[in-house]
Parts: structure tokens; C-alpha cells; sequence
């Protein structure tokens, strides 16, 4: 009664029964010394009782998976640093970008999408409150808003177009994208200059000069745009994983770019007494360092001993299909394409109908909240998108069952939002916060999903006869979409003058757009059951280190 509680931390006493030796039994030798002897554990141990630093080290390699090797003295070094829940916070994170089996190719696709998001905050900043400059202050109608941004579109589609084919020559889509990013910052400076124009030379030189700006920002991002998809298409055959991921990835920090883009418009118009030049020339910082970015992560590839290496390899393929005329190699190229390709391609182009520029949303919330609130609607779009982008194409790669299924769920959510843009009942500020939610939900599950959707089905490697088409065959479809875009910009505004003028608002680009979404979602059906849309064989197969 006496002895010490059997639950005491400290108690050294067994619950078995003491062991007593023969000596024990002989008075003579007096009393034998106890051996205690504790439980032994057979099985897995309780969690309670493994050394912490252990717990997490298994933890740790058990996540990783069999593929992967976690040496015992990076474990040490990892068991001595954050503890095990702050770790896996870590390690979560960390999964987020390491979307490739390949560290290199991980390497490159960061530096890629990292790049993505400086031009995409550079962009925001003054694509936030253009709209509204350009009808506010330049007096420019729906119908040539949406003009000016159709053609402006489709210049970027077509130089979509024309530097993946010139990657294709040069060896390098690395190199048109470090060019492309140095035409982004020449052209931002050009919308701060706006108003000096128009106060020596008048408001139509001004409008024209605007004009020019937001070409030549489109054709840099074009020019951008195909050579980075191409790239992110090889690196994923050459680490043999599946491009979706990457896809997601490159999309959410292009959105977070986005978000750092229009809040910091937002905060600058509101600083600055809501001036629109000092929030234009804003636009030339993330650009400048996007730039430096892309110069530094890619040096390798931009190096004169490179380019020499690349040049000696093309002259040698060069030998064997010198012969090959153009003609030739445009139906090689088209014939290289299956059937599903171009109908994969065909719902893309119907949902490109609703996917006409984020300036009529501007300028209808323009008519329903505040204007220094206008950056707001963006900004939530892209908080949502950034975070919901990257798991989302992640599900969908798992099959092609899974995309068609996203697909029409993010077709549906485009529907719901043209609805809460569009209808009276939703005309204030909470009506386009909630369209703004839903738009995002439609880009999260739809934007990344169909570019990898249509790259599935593109050919990987060579074409026997043609060579490396991968860039050429992303400029291609480039330049078929945008003349989606061309179209669907130009509706758009003619349908919102047209609600306009009879006094509804600028709602008839919202209406145009959920009848495209409806018609894509019927489409993307009827290739699923009775087309090739449904049939995972025919995803183009990606090959480690090919």
C-alpha cells in the first residue's frame, strides 16, 4: 500500500511478476538481488512513446513516397529545425511548386512562372482602372472599347503565333520569352505618357496613343505566352509527368501576380488622389524586375556557348531536311494532329465567346459601386483563383473523365457569374463581389484545364520529316483562338451598347456570354459520348528524358 502509484512517471518497478533466482531459495547466501524486468513492446510502437524527431523523420519519408530517398543526415538536420506541424506546413507548400519528379525541371518551371507573375502584376496595375480612363476621360463608346481590345487580343494571339515558330528556329523558346519580357517594360511607360500627350497634342492623338500602348503590351505578351507553354510542354516529357500541374501552378502565381497587381493599383489610386497617370507609371517596377529575373534564372540558355551548341545541332538536322518545303511541312505538321485535337479545340474556341476582356466587367461595376471600390472586384477574383487554380488542375489531371467533369462545373460557374454581372437583382456592390467569386471559379476550373487539355493532344519531340514543332504547333493554335477573341471582344460590345441605349446598363456582354458557356457545355458533351474526349488513350504519352 505503501509502494509507489503503478502510473508514476518515475516508477522503475515492473507490473510483471519479479523474477527470483535459485540462490533466492537458500537462507545461507541470504536474499538474491531482484532484476527487474520491464514490458517488452512487440508490433509498432504508440505513438506517445516514439522519440518525436523520429515521428516526424518516418513521417516524413513515409509522405515522400517509395521513389523518393531521404538520407539520414538531411533527417537529423530536418529533425532539429521546425517542429513536426510547422514542418508539414513546409513540406505541403513546398509539394505546391515541386510539380515535377525532376529537380532541374522544377528549377526552370518556377523560374518560368515566377517570371509570369512580376509581368502579371505590372500588367494589372494598369489594366485595373484603363477602362475607365478610356471611356471616362478619352470618351471612347462600349463597341470601340470592345474593339480596341479584340484587336489588341488577337495581335497577341498572333504573336503567339509567330515567336513560337521563331523559337522553333532559334533552338530557344527561352530566349523569345526573355525578349517578350523586355518588350513589356518598353511599352509600360507609354500609358503614364498619355496625359502629357494629350494636353500638347489633344485627346484624339492621346487616344490613339493609348492605343498603341495596349497593342504593343498585348503583342509582349504574346510574344511571351506560346513560348512558355512550349517550354513547359517539353520540360514535362523530359521529367515524364503529366503537364497539368505545372499548368495549375504557372496559373495560380500568374493570378497572385494579378492580385499583387490590382490591390496595389487600388492603393496607389487612392493615395494619390485617385490620379491615373502616378498609378500607370507604377506598372514599369514589377516589369523591370521581371526582366532581371528571367536574365539571371536563364543565363545558361542565353550564353553565346549555347547558342553555338544549338546552332552546330541544326545545322546537322538541317542536312537531312533541307529538302523539305514549307508546304511539306505545314501538312506534316497538320497531319500530326488527331481528330480529338481539333475538338478539344472547339470547345475552347465556343468558350472563348465568354471570355471577352475584363473591361466590360469594369464598366459595369462602374455603374454600381464606387470607382476607388472597382480594384476590389479583381482582387478577390484573383485571391480566389490563386488559391483554388493549382488543386483544382491537379484533380483533373488525374483523368480525362476528371477535365470533362471540371470542365462543365467551371462552365456552369461562368453561367452563374454572367448572371450575377448581368441581372437587375444582383446591381450593386455585393451582386459584383459574388459575380467576381464565381468568375473565379470558372477560371480555376476551366483557364489552366483547357490549355492542357488542347497540349495533350499536341505532338511531343519531332515530327519525322519537319523536326521540333512544339512551339510551332502552340503558335498555330494561338493564332486560330485569337481570332475567337477578335469575335468575341467585338460582340461583346456591340451586345452592351445595345442594352445600353435602352437604358438596361452594360449587361448584353453577360447575357452573349452564358449562351457561349451553354453551347460549350453541350458540345463538350456530345464530343464526350460520341467523339474521342473520353478516351484516355489518346493523351499524347510523356516519356522520361524524351
Amino acid at each position: 500500500m505503501g509502494g509507489p502509484h503503478p502510473h508514476a512517471p518515475c516508477s522503475r518497478i515492473s507490473m510483471r511478476p519479479i523474477r527470483i533466482g535459485p540462490a533466492a531459495c537458500s537462507l545461507a547466501h541470504g536474499p538474491a538481488p531482484r532484476r527487474v524486468t520491464r514490458p517488452k513492446l512487440r508490433g509498432p510502437r504508440p505513438a506517445d512513446r516514439i522519440p518525436p524527431a523520429k515521428r516526424w523523420t518516418e513521417d516524413l519519408i513515409a509522405r515522400a513516397g517509395s521513389d523518393r530517398i531521404v538520407s539520414v543526415g538531411a533527417a537529423s538536420d530536418a529533425a532539429a529545425g521546425p517542429s513536426p506541424g510547422g514542418q508539414g506546413v513546409i513540406d505541403r507548400a513546398r509539394s505546391f511548386f515541386n510539380v515535377f519528379s525532376d529537380p532541374s525541371c522544377n528549377r526552370r518551371l518556377f523560374a518560368l512562372a515566377f517570371g509570369q507573375m512580376l509581368c502579371s502584376a505590372a500588367t494589372l496595375i494598369h489594366d485595373t482602372y484603363l477602362p475607365v480612363y478610356m471611356q471616362d476621360v478619352l470618351g471612347l463608346s462600349n463597341t470601340k472599347i470592345g474593339a480596341v481590345q479584340g484587336i489588341a487580343q488577337f495581335l497577341a494571339q498572333l504573336a503567339k503565333g509567330v515567336s513560337g515558330i521563331v523559337g522553333d528556329i532559334l533552338g530557344s523558346q527561352v530566349r523569345m520569352v526573355v525578349f517578350g519580357t523586355f518588350l513589356t517594360l518598353l511599352c509600360k511607360p507609354m500609358f503614364a505618357l498619355s496625359y502629357p500627350v494629350m494636353k500638347i497634342y489633344g485627346s484624339m492623338v492621346a487616344l490613339y496613343w493609348i492605343v498603341i500602348g495596349k497593342l504593343c503590351d498585348r503583342l509582349s505578351k504574346g510574344i511571351r505566352e506560346a513560348p512558355t507553354k512550349a517550354v513547359m510542354n517539353e520540360l514535362a516529357a523530359e521529367s515524364g509527368d503529366s503537364p497539368d500541374p505545372a499548368y495549375g501552378m504557372r496559373q495560380s502565381l500568374a493570378t497572385g501576380g494579378a492580385l499583387i497587381g490590382s490591390s496595389a493599383a487600388a492603393a496607389i489610386f487612392a493615395a494619390t488622389g485617385q490620379s491615373y497617370i502616378l498609378t500607370f507609371v507604377a506598372a514599369a517596377v514589377p516589369a523591370f524586375f521581371a526582366l532581371c529575373w528571367l536574365t539571371v534564372s536563364f543565363k545558361d540558355d542565353l550564353s553565346s556557348k549555347k547558342r553555338v551548341a544549338t546552332q552546330d545541332k541544326g545545322q546537322a538536322e538541317d542536312s537531312t531536311e533541307s529538302s523539305t518545303s514549307l508546304l511539306f511541312k505545314a501538312k506534316a505538321l497538320l497531319g500530326s494532329f488527331k481528330p480529338v485535337y481539333w475538338q478539344a479545340l472547339a470547345v475552347v474556341v465556343i468558350l472563348y465567346f465568354a471570355r471577352f476582356d475584363a473591361s466590360f466587367l469594369m464598366l459595369r461595376a462602374k455603374q454600381v459601386m464606387p470607382k476607388t471600390e472597382i480594384a476590389s472586384i479583381l482582387a478577390l477574383n484573383m485571391a480566389v483563383q490563386a488559391f483554388m487554380t493549382a488543386p483544382l488542375a491537379k484533380l483533373a489531371g488525374q483523368s480525362v473523365s476528371s477535365r470533362n467533369t471540371m470542365l462543365t462545373l467551371g462552365f456552369l460557374a461562368m453561367i452563374a457569374a454572367d448572371a450575377a454581372f448581368g441581372l437587375p437583382f444582383f446591381g450593386h456592390r455585393w451582386g459584383m463581389w459574388l459575380g467576381a467569386t464565381f468568375l473565379a471559379l470558372h477560371m480555376s476550373m476551366t483557364h489552366s484545364i483547357t490549355l492542357s487539355m488542347v497540349g495533350s493532344y499536341m505532338p511531343t519531340g519531332e515530327v519525322k520529316g519537319v523536326g521540333k514543332l512544339s512551339g510551332t504547333a502552340w503558335s498555330l493554335t494561338d493564332i486560330l483562338l485569337g481570332f475567337a477573341l477578335v469575335a468575341s471582344n467585338y460582340v461583346a460590345g456591340v451586345l452592351s451598347d445595345v442594352t445600353a441605349t435602352r437604358g438596361l446598363g452594360n449587361v448584353g456582354c453577360f447575357a452573349g456570354g452564358a449562351t457561349a458557356c451553354l453551347l460549350a457545355i453541350l458540345l463538350l458533351n456530345l464530343f464526350a459520348r460520341f467523339g474521342d474526349l473520353e478516351k484516355q488513350e489518346l493523351v499524347v504519352k510523356r516519356k522520361r528524358g524524351k
